[in-house]
């Protein structure tokens, strides 16, 4: 592992271990203090395949905390073919970091508690992070992880809505892991998306994981990078 990526893991251990002891996020999300003292035995014994396997464990925890639906919520995710939280994993965060600098605004569209534009601050802090949820209890834990993690309200931008009503102009990268199941309704969603970043007359990096971009993005977006989890667009 090189220098740079010890110091990208080291900022993701941190971030998620000050989440994780964190007095009111322990109050948010139960057995806790477990994940914790299995990541701190790992990283004091310096066994690699134990350190990935809690650091993930805890990571999976934290990211799946607030998965829950008002009725109205569950209706609209219903219709829109929706898929409800899967954490999207740690590796596309650590190949975003090369694209985000300090100005650079980033969308997550289909944020849930927000845990990987948050981490994306951590790692590599910029102007501002838009997180777009129809679940308002995840967007309120959210909110929680980011006062725990000491990210202030200028660098984050909470929006409770479909991500087929907000306006994404103002972003020059886009992250998304499958918000909706490809068919049927959930075509709408990823024509929506699409049209949107059609018709945004700047360059744009786009993180797609698990995608399902590909066959709707026109021949303004190239494909720079694929390895069957995570494909990256770029337009120019």
């Amino acid at each position: 592992m090189s220098q740079k990526s010890r110091k990208q893991t080291s900022i993701i251990i941190e971030s998620l271990l000050k989440l994780a002891t964190d007095s009111i996020v322990q109050a948010e999300i139960s057995d806790l203090d477990c994940y914790v003292k299995n990541l701190s035995s790992a990283l004091r014994e310096g066994d690699p395949s134990s350190l990935e396997r809690d650091l993930l464990n805890l990571y999976t925890k934290l990211h799946g905390a607030g998965s829950e639906y008002s009725p109205y919520e569950r209706k609209l995710l219903t219709e829109r073919k929706g898929y409800s939280c899967y954490p999207g994993g740690l590796s596309p965060l650590f190949k975003a970091v090369q694209f985000i600098k300090p100005e650079s605004i980033v969308a997550d569209l289909g944020a849930g508690n927000g845990l990987q534009g948050l981490l994306l601050q951590c790692l590599s802090p910029h102007r501002k992070t838009i997180q777009i949820e129809i679940s308002s209890e995840m967007i309120r834990i959210g909110r929680i992880f980011q006062q725990a993690l000491g990210i202030s309200d200028d660098r984050i931008e909470w929006i409770h809505d479909d991500i087929i009503n907000v306006s994404i102009e103002t972003a020059d990268f886009i992250y998304i892991y499958l918000p909706a199941k490809p068919l049927e309704g959930g075509k709408d969603v990823y024509k929506a998306i699409t049209n949107k970043l059609s018709m945004m007359n700047k360059p744009l990096v786009i993180f797609s994981v698990a995608d399902c971009l590909a066959k709707f993005l026109n021949g303004q977006f190239s494909i720079f990078y694929t390895d069957g989890h995570l494909t990256c667009f770029v337009k120019e």
